[in-house]
């Protein structure tokens, strides 16, 4: 009888520089706490509806940016036999079925690119908190990943993540095949050019 083949040992992987992006989240929440109190104070000495707006929104804002502030060093992401859990501070929290992944690959992720949630809007998703050699989960379905949680929701079929050794990653899933050419674009595309 042979011997049916070891599963994958779990793996975890920690975002690399999380502190900085914490003390970036941090100051971004003491902005929009001043904020909301120099708008309400406004609000009290003047009572323009407008200004009560402005500070409606930026307590909000500065409720989402503390929270994120304080769960950003428990991002990670976590793969087991059959799934793997993305979690990136408050922003983001979801698991994909191991099935799903075709491969990783990796990447750069540049400055001028940014650093936090970051998506070009066409399936494209980072989860990144500083630059350098990042890795890229390329899924088979799209993932739902929010960019606003519970608002916007975006569509990933491609998410870079500034892990800890990324190279390892990689060699969990493995490169990605080409993705093979779709017979019906392709002949609409000629049907339109001639």
């Amino acid at each position: 009888m042979p011997a049916t083949p070891a599963p994958p040992p779990p793996m975890l992987f920690a975002f690399r520089e999380m502190r900085l992006f914490q003390a970036l989240l941090a100051m971004v929440a003491l902005a929009s706490g001043v904020g909301t109190a120099f708008s309400a104070k406004g609000f009290s000495d003047s009572h323009n509806v407008l200004l009560l707006l402005l500070t409606v929104v930026l307590g909000l804002l500065f409720v989402w940016m503390f929270s994120a502030t304080l769960k950003a060093p428990t991002s990670f992401v976590a793969i087991t036999e059959d799934r793997t859990r993305i979690r990136f501070g408050s922003f983001v929290d979801t698991v994909v079925a191991n099935s799903n992944i075709v491969g990783a690959e990796m990447a750069k992720h540049w400055l001028p690119a940014g650093i936090g949630l970051r998506t070009n809007f066409r399936g494209d998703v980072a989860l990144v908190s500083t630059t350098g050699e990042v890795a890229r989960l390329v899924f088979r379905q799209p993932v739902r990943i929010w960019l606003i949680p519970r608002l916007i929701p975006l569509r990933a079929r491609r998410l870079t993540l500034s892990v800890r050794n990324p190279q390892k990653l990689v060699e969990r899933f493995g490169v990605p095949s080409p993705a093979p050419v779709r017979a019906g674009r392709a002949k609409q595309k000629r049907q339109r050019g001639s």
